[in-house]
């Protein structure tokens, strides 16, 4: 069976005649700077450890958060989900109150995704852990490139509502490639937060900070040159704001196919948060584990480090063999548990 030193080598024996014993202070002076140099490698690669065990933490944290809000959120559409399948059942009309109740309820957690997930979650029930929650949303007339791309060349004025900085400027041509325009409209919107991109089914989508959204009002002016957009002065572009479950206030008056349509819409929501909550259990999963072998390999590397520094200051500092006997005694009952006791 092969065994590994995890020690450092000791030092080669230097052939040369033996000079003089330094002084005193010289030779304290050299045993303390291998020691500092050591302690401070050491202290690096604990605190990057640390600090990357931290982001780590608040990552796993926030998927804490997530998966509870979603939870919740699923048992609330599970019940409206039951109550309007029983109503569709039933096959008779009415005032639909025995629907008002897990409606609002589901409609008010909604309303709390925000502050419920601790931030994590967008209104499409995407989580962002990197970054803070954006509102995606789609402009009237900029539905898809090919409408950016009609009209000619013309140059637009977006205006977000701040009170600091100039509006976005964009500048539309016909000749203009899809990755141009794109390029386009993240250059001359990104002193106004706004980014640009296209979804899954190449539509064109805008998106912004949720809070600067909300600050603002969900309002963005838009002027152009009289081509796409008004000349004359900046006037509120026609946007629609993307979410998972958009759902009514009421549903009194409402005929079989809108409840059939509510229903389907529920039962996709439902079916997205259960795949996304599956996926946040694999990878809360794989972040635990990570961060209990990283406590493994940290206790191991500073057993070695400790070994190795009082190796190193025992070789170096000429004591008598019974000095090293008695320290290397004293080390074998030494333990972690008692130097952080004595320290407490």
């Amino acid at each position: 069976m092969k065994v590994e030193n995890p020690f450092p080598a000791v030092a080669a024996i230097d052939g040369q005649p033996r000079q003089a014993p330094p002084a005193v202070g010289e030779r304290t002076l050299r045993q303390r700077k291998p020691a500092r140099s050591a302690a401070g490698a050491g202290e690096r690669s604990v605190g990057k450890a640390a600090g990357f065990s931290i982001q780590l933490n608040q990552q796993l944290s926030a998927m804490q958060s997530a998966e509870g809000y979603l939870g919740e959120l699923a048992d609330r559409l599970n019940q409206l989900k039951l109550s309007l399948g029983r109503e569709l059942g039933s096959g008779q009309g009415g005032n639909r109150k025995q629907l008002e109740q897990p409606l609002q309820q589901a409609a008010e957690l909604l309303a709390q995704r925000r502050e419920r997930s601790a931030g994590g979650l967008d209104a499409n029930l995407d989580l962002h852990l990197h970054e803070a929650a954006r509102t995606r949303f789609a402009i009237d007339g900029l539905a898809t490139l090919d409408e950016a791309r009609a009209g000619g060349r013309e140059t637009l004025l977006f205006h977000t509502g701040r009170a600091q900085g100039e509006p976005g400027v964009v500048v539309l041509d016909d000749a203009m490639s899809d990755q141009q325009l794109l390029r386009s409209f993240n250059v001359g919107l990104a002193s106004s937060g706004i980014r640009a991109e296209l979804d899954a089914d190449g539509r064109l989508t805008f998106s912004m900070a949720e809070a600067d959204w909300r600050k603002q009002g969900g309002q963005l002016n838009v002027q152009g040159e009289g081509k796409r957009f008004a000349k004359d002065r900046a006037s509120p572009a026609r946007t629609r704001e993307q979410r998972l479950l958009d759902l009514p206030q009421s549903l009194a008056g409402s005929d079989q196919r809108e409840l059939r349509q509510m229903l389907d819409q529920v039962i996709d929501a439902l079916d997205r948060i259960g795949t996304l909550r599956d996926q946040l259990r694999q990878r809360q999963g794989e972040i635990r584990e990570f961060l209990a072998r990283q406590a493994d390999r940290d206790e191991q590397q500073w057993a070695q480090d400790y070994a190795a520094s009082v190796f190193n200051l025992v070789r170096d500092s000429g004591s008598s063999y019974a000095a090293v006997t008695q320290t290397v005694v004293a080390q074998a009952n030494l333990s972690r548990f008692a130097v952080v006791s004595l320290l407490s």
